[in-house]
C-alpha cells in the first residue's frame, strides 16, 4: 500500500465531513416521521451542522490557498464578487418553481402538521429528500431565504473540494481556476439563488468521485468507503444520484488498484453495499407507503401502489415535435448544453454550463490520455447520455458532469501552458472568455430576478412574486378569505403550492385528469359534484383557459355538456384574476 501524502490527506477530513453532513440529514427523516425536531428549536441544530460543516471544507480550501500571485488574488476577488452577487440575489421571495412545487412546498406541509406526513397526490412527495430534511426545520421557524443560502453554500463547497483535490497535483492557480469556474457556471449560479437540490448533489457526487480517486492514489479501503458513502447520499438527496451510484461502481473494477479480478470484484460490491447505506431510510420510507422501495421508479418491477396517468414520450419525439428541433439538433443536446442552454427555458435546458469544458473532455480523448482521464471523460459522457435518454434533459439534472470535467479542463489547460509556452497569452484569452461568457449571463439572472425592485420596496412583496408566480393574487385572495378547512383544486397552477396556507391537491403529471374522471364517470352534474367533495375538494382554482382547452380535447360533447351543466349549477365564482379563477363548489 502506498502511504498518502500530506498534501493529498487535506481532502479525508472534508471527505468524512461532507459524509457527515449527509448522514446527519437522513438520521433527521425517523425522527421526524415520529414527530421530533420540526417544529422545536432543536430542529435547526441539524442546518446548523450543515452549515458548519460546509463553512470549514471552505475554509480548509482557503487556508489550502498557501501561494498567492497576481491570478489569484484576481481569482479570489471573482469569486468574492460573485459570492456578494449571489447573497443580493437570495434575498427575494422564493420564485423558482421547483421551489414552490417540492423543495420548499414539502417541508411546509410537514412544518404544519408537526412531523413528516405523506402527501399521496404529489408523487415528488416520494422523492429523496436529504436536502429538504435540512430545510423543513428553517421552514417550520420561517427563515426561507436561510434555506436558500444552505443550498448554495453546497455549490459552494464542492467547488472547495475540487480546490483540495488539485490544489497538491496542479498547483495553486489551477487549483483555484478549477474551483472559480465551477462556482461561476451559469447553472451552478442560477442554482444558488434558490432552495433547490442539486447543488448538494454536485456536492455529493464530488465526494464520490473524490473518494475512488483517492483510493486509486491510497489504496485504502477508508477511501473507498467515504467515496461510497458520497455516492449513496447523492441518491438520497435525488433520484439522479441513482446514476451517480450506478457510474461510479462499475468504475471500481476497472480503477481497482489490484489486478486480481475477484477481489476488484469485490471492491465493487462493498462499494454498492456501502453506498445503499445513505439511500436506505429512503428506501424504507418509500416501500411502507407504496409497497416499491424507488416508487414512482421501477413499479413495474416492484408493483406497489398504481401510478396515475403519466406522460409516454421518448426524447426524440418530445424535442422534434415540442421544441421543433431537428433530429441532428436532438443527437447534439449534450454538447449544446455547453453552449446554448439558457436558464428559464426549457426548450433551451433550463440552463447552460460553459464551451471550455467542452476543452478537457475532447483532451481525455486522446490516444495517449491516461486511464484516470478516460475515466473522468468516460463517467462525465456517459452520465449525460442517461440523463439525456431517462429523464427529461434539464441541465441541473447533469449538474454532477461538472466536477469530472473542471479536473480534466484546468488540468489539461495547466499542461499545455507549460509544455506550449506561446500558447500562454491564447489560453489567457481562452479562459478569459469562458469567464466573460459566465458574467453576462450572471447578467441575465440579475435582470430576470431584478433583486433592487423588491429591495428598495419600489414592488411590494405580494406585486413582486406576482410577477413570478401569475396566480398569487388569487392565492393570496383565498389565504385570507376561505375557511381553514377548505381544500383547494390547482387545475393547470403548475402545482406551485408553497403560497397557498389553504391545504391544497393537485395531478402530478396531467393537470386536470381528477376533474375530467369525475366529470366521465357521473352521469349528471350532481354527481361530479358529489365526487369532487368525497375527495375532500371544496373549491377549484385554475387557469380558465388551459383548463377550458383541456376538457374540450378530452371530454365528449355529453360529457363536456355535463361539464357546462355543473358550472352553472355548482361552481360559484369567488375571486378572479388576469385569468386565474377561484371557485366553490355549491
Amino acid at each position: 500500500m502506498t502511504p498518502a501524502s500530506p498534501a493529498i490527506d487535506r481532502l479525508a477530513s472534508p471527505l468524512w465531513i461532507a459524509v457527515g453532513i449527509g448522514l446527519l440529514a437522513d438520521a433527521y427523516l425517523p425522527l421526524a416521521r415520529a414527530g421530533f425536531f420540526v417544529q422545536s428549536p432543536a430542529g435547526l441544530l441539524w442546518p446548523a451542522f450543515a452549515a458548519v460543516g460546509l463553512a470549514s471544507i471552505t475554509a480548509t480550501a482557503v487556508r489550502a490557498l498557501d501561494h498567492q500571485d497576481r491570478v489569484t488574488r484576481l481569482l479570489l476577488a471573482m469569486a468574492i464578487l460573485w459570492s456578494a452577487a449571489l447573497v443580493v440575489l437570495g434575498l427575494t421571495p422564493p420564485i423558482a418553481r421547483d421551489e414552490l412545487t417540492h423543495h420548499l412546498a414539502m417541508p411546509l406541509w410537514y412544518a404544519r402538521a408537526g412531523r413528516v406526513i405523506e402527501i399521496p397526490f404529489a408523487d415528488q412527495a416520494y422523492y429523496p429528500m436529504l436536502l429538504e430534511m435540512l430545510y423543513t426545520p428553517l421552514v417550520a421557524h420561517g427563515w426561507v431565504n436561510a434555506a436558500k443560502y444552505l443550498h448554495g453554500a453546497f455549490g459552494v463547497a464542492a467547488c472547495a473540494l475540487i480546490l483540495l483535490y488539485l490544489q497538491p497535483r496542479n498547483g495553486t492557480r489551477a487549483a483555484l481556476l478549477a474551483a472559480v469556474l465551477m462556482l461561476t457556471t451559469p447553472t451552478v449560479t442560477a442554482l444558488a439563488t434558490s432552495a433547490y437540490v442539486d447543488l448538494g448533489l454536485l456536492f455529493f457526487a464530488t465526494t464520490g468521485l473524490l473518494g475512488l480517486l483517492r483510493w486509486t492514489e491510497t489504496h485504502r479501503w477508508t477511501d473507498l468507503v467515504v467515496g461510497a458513502l458520497g455516492a449513496g447520499c447523492a441518491a438520497s438527496t435525488k433520484y439522479n444520484g441513482l446514476l451517480v451510484i450506478l457510474l461510479l461502481g462499475a468504475a471500481v473494477p476497472l480503477l481497482s488498484p489490484r489486478r486480481h479480478l475477484p477481489a476488484a470484484l469485490g471492491a465493487a460490491l462493498v462499494f454498492a453495499c456501502v453506498s445503499t447505506i445513505a439511500l436506505l431510510p429512503w428506501l424504507l420510507k418509500n416501500l411502507s407507503e407504496t409497497g416499491n422501495p424507488f416508487f414512482p421508479l421501477f413499479n413495474g418491477f416492484f408493483g406497489g401502489r398504481p401510478l396515475p396517468p403519466s406522460p409516454a414520450i421518448d426524447v426524440f419525439t418530445k424535442r422534434h415535435v415540442l421544441y421543433g428541433e431537428s433530429w441532428i439538433e436532438i443527437l447534439l443536446t449534450p454538447i449544446r448544453v455547453f453552449v446554448t442552454g439558457r436558464d428559464g427555458d426549457p426548450t433551451r435546458f433550463d440552463g447552460v454550463f460553459n464551451p471550455l469544458y467542452l476543452l478537457g473532455a475532447a483532451a481525455a480523448c486522446w490516444p495517449a490520455a491516461a486511464r484516470r482521464d478516460r475515466f473522468l471523460a468516460g463517467f462525465a459522457g456517459a452520465l449525460l447520455l442517461l440523463v439525456f435518454f431517462l429523464i427529461s434533459f434539464r441541465s441541473r439534472y447533469a449538474v454532477a458532469v461538472l466536477a469530472p470535467l473542471a479536473l480534466l479542463t484546468v488540468e489539461t489547460l495547466s499542461r499545455w501552458m507549460a509544455v506550449h509556452r506561446v500558447w500562454r497569452r491564447a489560453l489567457g484569452v481562452l479562459i478569459g472568455a469562458a469567464f466573460a461568457f459566465n458574467a453576462a449571463h450572471l447578467g441575465l439572472l440579475w435582470a430576470h430576478v431584478d433583486p433592487l425592485a423588491y429591495l428598495s420596496g419600489r414592488q411590494p412583496p405580494p406585486d413582486y412574486i406576482a410577477r413570478f408566480v401569475p396566480e398569487y393574487p388569487v392565492t393570496a385572495y383565498a389565504n385570507a378569505n376561505l375557511a381553514a378547512d377548505a381544500t383547494v383544486y390547482l387545475a393547470f397552477l403548475g402545482s406551485r403550492g408553497y403560497y397557498w396556507e389553504r391545504p391544497y391537491t393537485y395531478d402530478t403529471y396531467f393537470s386536470g385528469t381528477t376533474l375530467a374522471a369525475a366529470i366521465e364517470s357521473a352521469s349528471d352534474d350532481d354527481e361530479v359534484a358529489t365526487a369532487l367533495r368525497r375527495k375532500g375538494i371544496s373549491h377549484i382554482a385554475s387557469a380558465d383557459t388551459l383548463l377550458a382547452r383541456f376538457l374540450g380535447d378530452n371530454l365528449t360533447p355529453e360529457q363536456y355538456e355535463r361539464w357546462l351543466r355543473f358550472v352553472r349549477h355548482h361552481l360559484r365564482p369567488v375571486y378572479g384574476h388576469e385569468g386565474v379563477s377561484l371557485y366553490e363548489i355549491v
